[in-house]
């Protein structure tokens, strides 16, 4: 069975509902991502991704994020996909963009004068901020909210408000008006249905178990 929501126990475990509403009146390109839960592993995280063209896009819209992205030699060591390697000789690895295999991943980066994580999908730059506080990745403060702010601003001045990739919204981790109208001020029914349990997180993908 298809799970469109996530119970209200879940979603207000760790931040009530007025304190989400809060956050969602705030934001204009980040959307709050709430954890899964279970054995994915994952965090509660702000989460925004913009859409590219092509390579040249990506590398404009990575530039224009201060970011640079590294080249990775055809001679580089790569992982035999089935073959286990111990961790910390997979660390040595790079992480490279799928549909761009000579550029590595822009991972943990620093956008604007701000730690985030930088991820490139197969049309998409995503941005997730967790963790400012601390560097505790699973929670997010308001710390990460102001930080989500000012990015907001960096954005604006970009003109990016029109290539938001609004795929994120088909999640149902992701607190967006598509899924979760009622708090954007619209009527609906959260159903309190049983907490999924299922998948793993980009960040397990990346870093194991951690």
């Amino acid at each position: 069975m298809q799970i469109e929501k996530l119970s209200d126990n879940w979603l207000f475990e760790r931040h009530s509902k007025q304190k989400i509403r809060e956050w969602l009146r705030q934001l204009r390109y980040f959307y709050f991502k709430r954890a899964w839960g279970g054995h994915a592993n994952d965090g509660d995280e702000f989460q925004v991704a913009f859409l590219f063209t092509d390579r040249q896009d990506l590398l404009n819209k990575i530039g224009q994020l201060g970011l640079t992205l590294n080249t990775i030699p055809d001679d580089f060591p790569r992982p035999v996909i089935g073959h286990p390697y111990p961790a910390n000789e997979y660390n040595k690895f790079k992480n490279e963009i799928k549909q761009f295999t000579d550029l590595e991943q822009p991972g943990h980066s620093i956008i604007f004068g701000h730690k985030a994580f930088v991820w490139v999908y197969d049309n998409s730059i995503q941005i997730t901020i967790s963790g400012t506080r601390d560097d505790n990745r699973y929670e997010v403060t308001e710390d990460d909210l102001k930080v989500c702010i000012e990015l907001e601003e960096q954005f604006d001045n970009l003109g990016w408000q029109k290539i938001i990739d609004k795929s994120l919204e088909k999640s149902v981790c992701c607190i967006s008006q598509t899924k979760y109208p009622e708090l954007y001020g619209e009527k609906t029914t959260v159903p309190n249905s049983t907490l999924p349990k299922a998948g793993r997180s980009w960040w397990q993908k990346l870093f194991g178990s951690e």
